[in-house]
């Protein structure tokens, strides 16, 4: 009976056809699970923000016959000092962290106390035309509370169940489409496991189409939360996940559509 897998399976996908709406809401349903575990995953814990921090910036200003390449020797240079941080650079008119005329370099510090000492080495530089020194009070990244984590669980929850609902609901129909050349394969004798593999495969494919959907719909996300910093800052997990998330979306898809169609099989009984 292996050989006739490939027409068991086409006679299925043909029924299948007949019940593509419902085949449809059930793979919208599957990818809003897999979305709402991406949330439940990417979404930091929630509580009380941190203390404000301070941070110590000495700008210098840079004189204007100065290359492109001497900046960038002269700010690796800096970067080198163990009392440097960071070295980042900025053009005229720019207003972070104070505004600027002329071309500068901002030095982050590891200490205000260490201000002197690398003051001193600024200014023994050649090009650099003044220092200008800042200390500023950072307000930590907005936190979310702890309980949007338990929203995304019940959502979860509550799709995980729908999904489950709305596959074996779908299989059904597909098995009701078959209709009696269904009844005449169960009644010639062929068993169940058998005839299990078309509704295996129509759900492997919802899942697959399922999965699909929600890596659109994740790499949609990013695209547009990639240009407000404030999203990065409150859900900094989420723009690390894309690579991992597509391969385990089309995946578990898969395997939830292959659930779905276990689950509704609808077994002797209902065919006989």
């Amino acid at each position: 009976m292996n050989r006739g897998l490939p027409f068991l399976v086409g006679e299925g996908l043909k029924a299948a056809g007949k019940a593509l709406p419902r085949l449809l809401w059930w793979a919208l349903a599957l990818a809003v699970t897999l979305m709402a575990g991406t949330a439940l995953l990417v979404l930091p814990a929630g509580g009380r923000p941190g203390a404000p921090t301070s941070e110590t910036l000495l700008v210098a200003g840079l004189a204007p016959e100065l290359s492109e390449r001497e900046i960038n020797e002269l700010a690796w240079e800096l970067w080198s000092l163990p009392e440097v941080v960071q070295v980042s650079f900025r053009f005229p008119g720019e207003t972070d962290p104070l505004p600027v005329e002329e071309r500068a370099l901002v030095l982050l510090l590891a200490q205000p106390a260490q201000r002197g000492a690398v003051q001193e080495v600024l200014l023994e530089k050649a090009g650099i035309t003044g220092v200008q020194y800042l200390e500023r009070t950072l307000k930590p990244p907005p936190r979310l509370p702890a309980l949007a984590r338990v929203l995304a669980l019940v959502g979860l929850v509550l799709a995980l169940g729908l999904t489950l609902m709305l596959g074996r609901e779908s299989v059904l129909a597909v098995a009701s489409r078959w209709g009696k050349a269904l009844r005449l394969l169960a009644a010639a004798g062929i068993a169940d496991s058998t005839l299990r593999v078309p509704f295996l495969v129509v759900g492997a494919l919802v899942g697959l189409v399922g999965g699909a959907v929600y890596v659109g719909v994740l790499w949609g996300t990013i695209s547009w939360a990639s240009r407000y910093p404030q999203v990065r800052e409150v859900v900094p997990g989420l723009f690390h996940c894309l690579p991992l998330a597509t391969g385990l979306g089309l995946g578990i898809g898969g395997l939830l559509g292959l659930v779905g169609g276990l689950v509704g099989f609808p077994g002797r009984r209902a065919h006989s």
